[in-house]
């Protein structure tokens, strides 16, 4: 029997709907929707990088574009849709309630733009986004291994913070947080539970940091690290994921009355835009699909690795079965590509968009067809400039950067101009830009050990504009197929549809009945292979000294804890180079009395990795005041101590070899000789072993009340003797300041071998006689010192 299925796709301006015959691929009718609000600009600004988009648009473009895509539509065709599914941008996140209806729906939040849809190409969340890299380097498990090694501040996690540091109020309403494309499919099945919403592979793979190897997302300890306003929402997430040949259910009864549809049709797991139009372009394995568009995705699948996964450094992501199921997907891209035209058509009509309409009887329609034959035109002028005098090199990262190694703070640059410099000239050299930008990514895959057989062209740019498409096979060095359908994306998403209302078996079996095969290839032209080599590398060194110049001229905020941070830092790194510590086996804090804080070395960061910012401030109660990594396990001990000793401003605790020995036998290490004597005039005291109770309950806060049991039952001074050891344990030493305490943990090693030492020669060697003691602590500490200059 002949079927028919539904394909949606929501871009960035508008959705589009195209009912397809699941039998041949044959798209028998089709319709677009702008988004209304969108299309005026409303909850935007582009200066800031603010993308948002209200939940009304997506419904009100969902109720058009399927109305008039059956509109005409003969009934018994209607009644032969069996199924449909739903592509979208991403990651493009909202705000829900516990009913998963975002929170921009509810009239209290309904003008608020941090409650709306927040657009994959928001770039608000750069700060948000370098803290959660940061994080991750630093962290035992690296989550962005599997995601190129850079988070990016267009992805989900940047995104949720971002929010709510800025708007306490979605801060405190939001039960949770979903994508565009989780959510449609769970508001036409008619979900109500927002733990039975079935989430994307694609989504949660490439922009949350879902993984097999992870057991699903990252752990709370980690998003505490990043931020505590991250681990609440954790437990209100998922932990399975579902790839989009799946259904996530049927759909319901009011929505299939308000699109007209049969009733119970399967609706599909959701998926990104760009991953439906790899479907839709007949992707193959380690085939190139580069759905060229506002942007660029540049996706690719390989078989799945028999042993361990590769990770593949620059991209945005590689997850199992975010395109095919069964198959890796990796994905690249570029951040800008159609938005650079864009831009400079906007550019070069600037007069007739703001000018002449506010002059006496302007008519702006009269002008419109001017505007739209800039680009064209453009491209025919630029056609026609010899290469061989061309000298104008330009940058892609209008947008930023997002592949290879993304980052959104870099801006783009055209280098060359001169008097002489016209408007194809500078348009030339934004499209040669725009096709270095897509040789980086080749060459990034190259590198990575990636092989790259093909290349298919996806999408408006790649249909429209031979200019363009020659240019990028030319510098490419490879022929470019581009795909016949123009909206590969919701025929993708109709395939998808096809397979999960059970047309097909398998996505690759859809693919084959219902793909269009290739409208055109472009061969390159070996005769400018040397000319865009050097070209080439003009566009490279450009991009390296862009980038370096924005690392220099990067404003940071002032930091109030900057110098006691510096201060913790060069104490911590003083002790590897002392051998007081091996990999993480140590910490050191610094005080401020007048702060009332100390700054202390973060948990399980290795010594090599260190940076001064990675202090974390501490309260002198033992919470974290300032700073992006969870501070040392140990900091509890040190609050304890400079709470009750206000003398002491730096503390260092190690497992240095020999003082560490001495606190595995419980014993006090005791007087032998004068050397011992330099620092103090009795045993270095070892605090008792602590009992059951206390180490099962708050072990490093009583570890630092059995130091000071220990000095109050052996009445002893923290301002004569600055160390003590824990039975079981290790040293923790201390001073008036950070380097004092750096100075006496060095000490109490010493003296810790040279007790060892002397017990080893002589076992009964006696203790040193008073008269000894007293003299050499007094002619260094007492009243009538001589020791030194002073």
């Amino acid at each position: 029997m002949e079927t028919f299925v539904l394909g949606l796709d929501f871009g960035s301006d508008s959705a589009r709907c195209a009912l397809v015959n699941a039998g041949n691929g044959h798209i028998h009718n089709e319709a677009v929707a702008l988004y209304p609000r969108w299309s005026q600009g409303l909850y935007c600004d582009p200066a800031s990088n603010r993308f948002r988009q209200h939940p009304q648009d997506y419904l009100d473009a969902l109720e058009e574009v399927v109305q008039n895509t059956l509109s005409g539509v003969a009934e018994d065709i209607v009644s032969k849709i069996v199924g449909m599914a739903i592509d979208t941008t991403g990651s493009t996140i909202v705000a829900v309630d516990r009913s998963g209806t975002p929170l921009g729906l509810l009239p209290e939040f309904s003008e608020n733009p941090n409650a709306l849809f927040v657009l994959w190409k928001d770039h608000t969340a750069l700060k948000e986004a370098e803290e959660i890299t940061h994080t991750s380097k630093q962290w035992h498990t690296d989550y962005t291994q599997y995601v190129g090694g850079t988070y990016s501040a267009e992805w989900f996690w940047a995104k949720i913070l971002h929010i709510c540091r800025v708007d306490a109020l979605v801060k405190e309403e939001a039960h949770s947080w979903v994508e565009h494309c989780d959510w449609l499919p769970f508001l036409l099945t008619g979900g109500t539970n927002l733990h039975e919403m079935k989430r994307s592979r694609c989504a949660a793979g490439h922009k949350a940091l879902w993984h097999k190897d992870y057991g699903g997302l990252p752990d709370v300890d980690f998003l505490n690290a990043v931020d505590p306003i991250l681990g609440p929402f954790r437990k209100n997430l998922y932990e399975h994921t579902y790839t989009a040949d799946q259904p996530a259910g049927t759909l319901c009864t009011s929505w299939a009355q308000k699109l007209g549809l049969p009733q119970n049709i399967t609706v599909n797991v959701g998926t990104f835009d760009a991953h439906a139009g790899a479907v839709g372009g007949e992707i193959k394995p380690h085939f190139l699909s580069k759905v060229i568009g506002t942007s660029t995705c540049d996706m690719l699948v390989t078989p799945l690795p028999r042993g361990q996964e590769q990770t593949i450094a620059g991209i945005c992501g590689q997850v199992n079965g975010s395109i095919l199921p069964d198959m890796l997907g990796l994905e690249a891209g570029q951040s800008a590509f159609g938005d650079v035209f864009a831009w400079f058509q906007r550019l070069l009509s600037w007069p007739i968009n703001d000018v002449f309409p506010d002059t006496e009887d302007a008519d702006s329609n009269d002008l419109r067809p001017f505007v739209d034959r800039i680009l064209p035109d453009l491209s025919k002028a630029a056609a026609k400039i010899p290469d061989t005098d061309f000298q104008l090199t330009a940058l892609d990262w209008f947008n930023g950067r997002r592949t290879p190694f993304s980052n959104q703070n870099l801006k783009a640059s055209i280098s060359g101009l001169s008097l002489g410099s016209d408007a194809p000239q500078v348009f030339k050299a934004l499209v040669e830009a725009n096709c270095f930008g897509a040789k980086k990514i080749v060459d990034q895959f190259n590198d990575q050990g990636v092989t790259i057989a093909g290349i298919i062209a996806l999408g408006g740019v790649a249909q429209k504009s031979p200019f363009v498409m020659q240019t990028m096979a030319n510098i490419l060095e490879r022929p470019i197929h581009v795909a016949k359908a123009k909206e590969t994306c919701a025929l993708g998403a109709a395939m998808l549809a096809a397979t999960g209302a059970g047309v097909y078996a398998t996505v690759s079996e859809a693919m084959q009945a219902m793909g269009h095969g290739y409208e055109v290839t472009y061969q390159p032209n070996i005769k400018t292979k040397n000319l865009y080599h050097n070209r080439y590398q003009k566009y490279c060194r450009l991009g390296a000294f862009i980038e370096l110049q924005e690392e220099k001229s990067e404003i940071r905020p002032v930091d109030p804890y900057g110098e006691l941070r510096q201060e913790a830092y060069d104490c911590n790194m003083r002790l590897p180079e002392l051998g007081l510590v091996l990999f993480t086996f140590g910490n050191a804090s610094v005080a401020d009395r007048e702060l009332g804080v100390f700054a202390i070395k973060p948990s399980g960061v290795p010594y090599t990795n260190l940076k001064p910012s990675d202090m974390v401030i501490v309260d002198f109660d033992g919470n974290i005041v300032d700073g992006a990594l969870r501070p040392s396990s140990d900091t509890k001990t040190h609050a304890v101590l400079y709470k009750h000793w206000k003398e002491v401003g730096g503390i260092v605790h190690t497992h240095s070899t020999y003082a560490t020995a001495w606190a595995q036998t419980g014993l006090d290490i005791p007087i032998y000789g004068t050397t011992h004597a330099d620092h103090m005039t009795v045993n270095i005291p070892c605090a008792p072993v602590m009992d059951a109770e206390m180490i099962s309950g708050d072990y490093e806060f009583e570890t630092g009340h059995q130091i000071l049991k220990a000095f109050a039952t052996k009445n002893l001074s923290p301002k004569e003797v600055e160390m003590c050891l824990i039975a079981n344990h290790a040293p923790f030493c201390w001073g008036p300041t950070g380097d004092k305490a750096v100075y006496n943990s060095g000490v109490c090693e010493e003296l810790a071998k040279m007790a060892f030492l002397t017990k080893q020669i002589r076992p009964n060697a006696p203790m040193l006689p008073d008269a000894l003691k007293r003299k050499h602590f007094e002619r260094k500490h007492g009243t009538h010192a001589y020791y030194g200059q002073q």
